[in-house]
């Protein structure tokens, strides 16, 4: 049996609440996701910078060429650590970044493998409202890997995934349990390892008629996000 439940906060990034009865372990994931996203603090200090920065939609911040300094260490990607913050990168460019929430850091290596088109019919079975039935869901997919030397419990890796539409505005993360859309099932380890890896998907909601333009990664929000284009150029 299904328990379908929706909220949806106002802010610069709009979130849309929608999940199925599962295990235990899942329900409090999501419950601390939907906390994130109602900008508590319990498992993230500073949500209220959320992936799509605490600008209203109509004055987010586009994409800047510059980028802040960053560490010294580097990896595989050739590239320093946090060296492209603030950067647009190519659709299935790999870079290194801190993901830093709460007491929870960690080097991690990020890229954002795709960005396809849904159908509304997908998210037949969510109870959602009016407004977020009327949007086009995208599904953003993006892979992982602990490339530090600090282990992460429950790390959330998808909570600070996000998109823009071709306007710059902020979509509207639809946060469902893991298996909800068999289209963009988001499954988030409770344990993320030193050298693991992990791909998820994350469904980000944008008004009919518009497209996306960069999909986003905020790991630290002291820093700025970095950025994909949504299409291959």
């Amino acid at each position: 049996m299904r328990d379908h439940t929706t909220h949806t906060t106002t802010g610069a990034t709009r979130t849309v609440r929608a999940t199925r009865a599962r295990r235990t372990r899942a329900s409090a994931a999501l419950a601390c996701a939907t906390a994130v996203a109602l900008l508590a603090t319990a498992c993230n200090d500073d949500a209220a910078q959320g992936a799509g920065g605490s600008e209203s939609p109509a004055a987010a911040q586009k994409p800047s060429a510059s980028a802040s300094k960053g560490a010294d260490k580097t990896y595989k990607t050739d590239k320093a650590v946090d060296s492209d913050t603030g950067k647009t990168l190519a659709l299935g460019e790999t870079t290194a970044l801190t993901y830093k929430r709460s007491n929870k850091v960690a080097t991690l290596e990020i890229a954002t493998k795709s960005v396809q088109k849904g159908s509304p019919a997908d998210l037949a079975d969510l109870n959602m409202d009016a407004d977020a039935k009327a949007m086009q869901p995208y599904y953003v997919t993006m892979s992982f890997k602990n490339i530090g030397d600090q282990a992460l419990h429950y790390p959330f890796l998808s909570t600070p995934m996000a998109l823009r539409d071709s306007q710059g505005n902020p979509g509207k993360v639809l946060i469902t349990s893991g298996d909800a859309v068999p289209q963009c099932e988001d499954e988030d380890p409770d344990d993320f390892a030193v050298g693991a890896s992990t791909t998820l998907c994350r469904i980000v909601l944008l008004p009919k008629g518009q497209t996306p333009s960069v999909a986003l990664y905020n790991g630290d929000f002291d820093k700025e996000p970095v950025y994909w284009k949504a299409t291959q150029s």
